[in-house]
């Protein structure tokens, strides 16, 4: 290769390939950086061509010394610099494959004569390089890329330590795409090659093994990566329902604090009552005292503790909005497939949504009500709440992750839901009937019989009503 070859030909190349798989990758590259990993790509590739690697297997070489390149000039974590690369040497590859052959039927020249003439190759490469400037620029105007390497490098150092295993798992699978890609395009271009006669057959030989060999590998990491990005999925979701968890639990501990502040000032009127020698207004004030903490209390009766906190957090939440809810169960929550974790996360986030609803309605009567049952062969929780229809477009989206008509809210309750009730393989419903909107969710009983029939027994069938809007004594 000669120097005005490597000049205008070999440097341009290696440049339009690093801009074009920055911009696909959705990150900035300074012209600096661009500079040095062009000139250095260049160098690299001119030393293999002079070595005695096989054509083919020496573009491989030159993969894995061009990521190595990126990542040392950039500093960017290598997973992500291997993407960069692959993406931009796939689209490259891909092009060189679609014009070259077309480009040798226009002008009727062999492959080996335009190689053996700097005038020729660098004409030809002329006409490639437009075509992909033109590509780069485009994505450029319209700020087109595949991915978001410069929002997700951003947020990196606010993830936790599953969701950076997660992300990870995810990069991994990115390369085991365009692996597979990027050889196609390889292999590709060593078949169009030994076809023209510029090949010796034992270069492709070889390279026909290499490139079997590679492709056992891909699969066999594939097939890892898949099963390790499932374990962090059920890993991730395990970490969103501890989360919603430890919300409910922050709830209940705030209701508790604020009665134990009422409490002083309750105390402190008892006392006043009984130095004046009002007993009888004494007596009545503790009574009123024990009957306004009792009926929360008789909301969360249930036999599961973890849900039946989370319960009295929700039922707290009621009565500051003055929404009366109630809670209707005529099973025992000991044999739902659900964990604690799971249920609270279904049922809070459900909960949470039906108490929002009721509190913006404007209707003359609010309420929330919850309900287990448990029918052959499924358990059905119901949630419903006093409101306006759901539009049917926000009804199509709502489990979609981050969607929310709430400017404040994430969007995550429902897609929760719906993941927790997809993992059981269950059913989630919504309609509107008799001014109430009622979700109900469906959960199939992996032990049918066994826990209805215990709960029986027991006799623990609880069906209680806790009225937020009316004070004990009113009603």
């Amino acid at each position: 290769m000669s120097l005005l070859t490597l000049l205008l030909v070999s440097l341009p190349e290696a440049l339009l390939v690093t801009m074009l798989g920055f911009q696909l990758a959705g990150l900035g590259i300074t012209p600096r950086q661009l500079i040095i990993t062009g000139m250095a790509q260049t160098a690299s590739s001119y030393f293999i061509r002079l070595s005695s690697i096989p054509f083919g297997l020496h573009s491989l070489v030159q993969i894995a010394i061009y990521i190595l390149i990126i990542r040392f000039v950039t500093g960017i974590p290598l997973r992500r610099v291997a993407i960069i690369a692959l993406l931009g040497l796939v689209i490259y590859g891909t092009l060189d494959a679609a014009i070259i052959p077309p480009l040798l039927s226009i002008t009727g020249y062999s492959l080996p004569e335009i190689l053996s003439r700097d005038g020729m190759r660098i004409g030809a490469f002329l006409t490639e390089a437009s075509i992909i400037l033109l590509f780069i620029i485009a994505c450029r105007r319209y700020n087109f890329h595949l991915l978001d390497f410069a929002g997700e490098l951003k947020d990196r150092a606010s993830k936790d330590g599953i969701a950076k295993k997660t992300e990870n798992a995810y990069l991994n699978l990115y390369i085991l795409v365009l692996l597979p890609v990027l050889m196609l395009a390889v292999l590709n271009i060593v078949l169009f090659v030994s076809q023209t006669g510029a090949l010796p057959s034992k270069y492709f030989h070889l390279f026909a093994a290499s490139f079997g060999l590679i492709l056992i590998t891909i699969t066999v990491l594939s097939m890892g990566v898949l099963t390790k990005i499932s374990i962090l999925k059920e890993k991730e979701l395990e970490a969103r329902q501890a989360g919603e968890t430890i919300v409910h639990l922050d709830k209940l501990i705030k209701t508790i604090r604020k009665q134990r502040h009422d409490f002083n000032h309750h105390l402190q009127a008892v006392y006043g009552l009984l130095e004046v020698g009002s007993c009888d207004k004494a007596r009545d004030y503790v009574k009123q005292m024990f009957l306004d903490i009792s009926n929360p209390a008789e909301v969360v009766k249930t036999d599961n503790p973890g849900i039946s906190a989370m319960l009295f957090a929700k039922a707290g939440q009621a009565e500051a909005r003055g929404i009366p809810f109630s809670v209707s169960m005529d099973c025992s929550l000991q044999s739902v497939p659900l964990s604690t974790m799971e249920a609270n996360s279904l049922l809070g986030n459900l909960l949470d949504n039906a108490i929002e609803a009721a509190a913006a309605y404007t209707g003359a009567h609010r309420s929330v009500r919850l309900e287990i049952t448990r029918e052959p062969g499924e358990y059905i929780f119901t949630v419903a709440n006093t409101g306006d229809p759901i539009p049917p477009e926000t009804r199509d989206r709502m489990c979609e992750l981050h969607y929310s008509t709430k400017k404040s809210n994430q969007g995550l309750g429902l897609t929760i839901v719906k993941e927790i009730v997809d993992k059981y393989s269950g059913r989630l419903t919504v309609e509107h009937a008799g001014g109430e909107t009622i979700f109900s969710v469906h959960i199939p009983n992996q032990g049918a019989g066994r826990g209805h029939d215990r709960f029986k027994q027991t006799g623990r069938c609880h069906s209680r009503t806790y009225d937020a809007s009316v004070r004990p004594g009113e009603g």
